[in-house]
């Protein structure tokens, strides 16, 4: 067993950009999925990180009772998360040796590839590597929710395109979309009802939420996310969205009232000089 390494790049749409939270909750993830809970003594340990593009972050298993190196300590737990990881790579679910507290963690590695993530490169041992980019993500990720074929190619492969943005509307149903929490929104320049399913970020306000959905529902938002086009053009579903609410301000007679709108006229005059059009 040799260093473990995990490389994360920019997307393609922003070459140049990797935001930082990104590329550290993506590390952070990889080295908490190869982290045994059970072994509370070994952490793994940084031993090199280049803050070139690509970012790349390698570490190394230390027990810290001897400040050595704990290889053997570690390797069949490794196997185990690596293993997963190749069957995710075949679009294969997760076997029940993987454990069930880090699945949510394989989730979020994934769905930053789906959300400002171009590319993540992870070794697999024997020199074999996991490389999601989004098109693997969304395959991986419907292994891992156990998703069936008809249920991927509705959420996926019917898009003709997808990208990056947001879209606004009043929110007119608070509900889930296969096990995963969503928001139906009615979107404001089409008047089309838009299922949105929601980020990690998200999920525990909206989960929280389900029960009361009269705090929710008819409220103006923008959800930002993945938006998925169909053929056509038109918005087909968001996903991996993000939500935040459109304040409106309400608005009193009394602040619409002008006493001195008309000059002083008698309102029959006035409106009898606008339609002779006397009015400067």
């Amino acid at each position: 067993m040799k260093p473990k390494k995990i490389t994360v790049e920019a997307s393609p749409d922003h070459p140049d950009v990797l935001d930082v939270r990104d590329a550290m909750q993506q590390v952070m993830d990889y080295f908490d999925l190869l982290t045994d809970r059970g072994q509370s003594d070994v952490v793994w340990n940084l031993v090199s990180a280049s803050t070139n593009s690509p970012f790349t972050a390698e570490g190394v298993p230390v027990d810290l009772r001897t400040n050595a190196p704990a290889y053997g300590q570690v390797q069949e737990y490794v196997a185990v998360i690596e293993r997963g990881f190749a069957r995710l790579k075949g679009g294969e679910p997760l076997d029940v040796d993987f454990p069930a507290e880090k699945r949510e963690v394989a989730k979020r590695i994934l769905k930053r590839n789906l959300n400002g993530i171009g590319r993540t490169v992870i070794d697999l041992g024997d020199d074999a590597i996991y490389e999601i980019v989004p098109q693997q993500a969304e395959r991986s990720l419907a292994a891992l929710n156990g998703e069936d074929d008809e249920e991927y190619d509705y959420l996926f492969s019917t898009f003709a395109r997808k990208e990056f943005g947001a879209i606004e509307g009043r929110i007119i149903d608070l509900s889930t979309d296969y096990n995963e929490p969503s928001i139906k929104l009615k979107e404001h320049r089409s008047g089309r009802e838009i299922q949105c399913r929601i980020s990690d970020l998200a999920r525990e306000e909206i989960e929280n939420s389900l029960t009361a959905g009269d705090v929710w529902t008819h409220r103006r938002a923008r959800v930002r996310g993945i938006i998925n086009y169909d053929p056509s053009g038109k918005i087909v579903r968001v996903y991996d969205g993000r939500i935040a609410f459109i304040e409106t301000k309400g608005t009193k007679i009394s602040d619409l009232r002008d006493p001195h709108f008309t000059g002083g006229l008698p309102a029959y005059e006035y409106i009898d000089r606008l339609r002779e059009n006397e009015l400067g």
